[in-house]
């Protein structure tokens, strides 16, 4: 490489270091693990030594769009893995070193955020609080200590939602540890799990509104001025302990009814989605 195709010599040493402690947890080499960043800097020479280094790293702010139209250009989730390391890479070096912390925590963080709404992710989520429900439900029996119906529905409703995500989201029972979008262990299916998910999620967001405005609640009661919004005494519309009625909702209309009554209270409160 030549002097401008260089990372600078103080970058050099907290690099191989960075990939030594890699090595340590992932059984790779870290020769081969430094060699591999050197080829990645070679193959996408163009972007990533398109500008000096810094003097200093500035404080960190989110990936800018030239950054992410570099990642998303890759034609391939492999291509996108390499593309997304350059760029943190790029991030957390500067005259001053490599900011190996700086490329962890960057490396997570960036590559976490779209798997938020991951349909494998959320059911993860899911069914590690199912356990803990069902544990502390044993537990309780053996003091013959009776649960409220409102913990039951509660309960059931989680199950409901679980079911979602592992059936219209595609979750499947399947898990990850990775929780990095751009090495995703489920390859060129991560966009799907991601798109089927958002949908997911936005529909229980729906249902778990249409709960709390319609279902009276022992532990909260809506000041006057919101009455307008809560429909106690009213005919159920949904049976929010039922995946089949959930599903049979979305086709007879009647879940349309509350995403209508929703979308009209987002709009005159201000509320987002996920307020109650």
């Amino acid at each position: 490489m030549s002097e401008e195709m260089k990372i600078p010599k103080s970058a050099v040493k907290p690099l191989m270091e960075h990939c030594e402690r890699l090595s340590g947890e992932t059984g790779r080499s870290a020769a081969d693990i430094f060699r591999e960043y050197l080829m990645l800097m070679k193959k996408y020479a163009g972007f990533f030594f398109s500008k000096p280094w810094p003097e200093r790293l500035d404080e960190r702010s989110m990936l800018g769009e030239e950054d992410l139209k570099f990642v998303e250009a890759g034609e391939s989730c492999n291509d996108k893995h390499e593309r997304f390391t350059i760029v943190c890479l790029r991030r957390n070096i500067s005259i001053e070193g490599f900011d190996a912390e700086g490329f962890r925590e960057g490396f997570k963080f960036y590559g976490g955020i779209k798997c938020w709404c991951c349909s494998i992710n959320k059911a993860a989520g899911l069914r590690e609080q199912a356990g803990l429900i069902e544990k502390h439900r044993r537990e309780m029996e053996q003091v013959k200590w009776e649960e409220s119906s409102e913990v039951v529905k509660e309960h059931k409703m989680l199950l409901v939602e679980l079911r979602l995500y592992e059936e219209l989201g595609g979750a499947g029972g399947r898990s990850c540890r990775v929780k990095i979008k751009y090495a995703c262990p489920y390859g060129e299916e991560s966009e799907q799990l991601i798109e089927k998910g958002g949908p997911v999620e936005t529909l229980w967001k729906h249902i778990e509104w249409y709960d709390c405005h319609w279902n009276a609640s022992y532990t909260y009661r809506p000041s006057d001025q919101e009455m307008k919004w809560y429909h106690y005494g009213e005919p159920s519309i949904i049976d929010v302990t039922s995946y089949d009625d959930v599903l049979k909702a979305r086709e007879d209309g009647r879940l349309e009814k509350i995403i209508q009554e929703h979308e009209r209270y987002m709009k005159e409160t201000g509320r987002e989605i996920w307020a109650l």
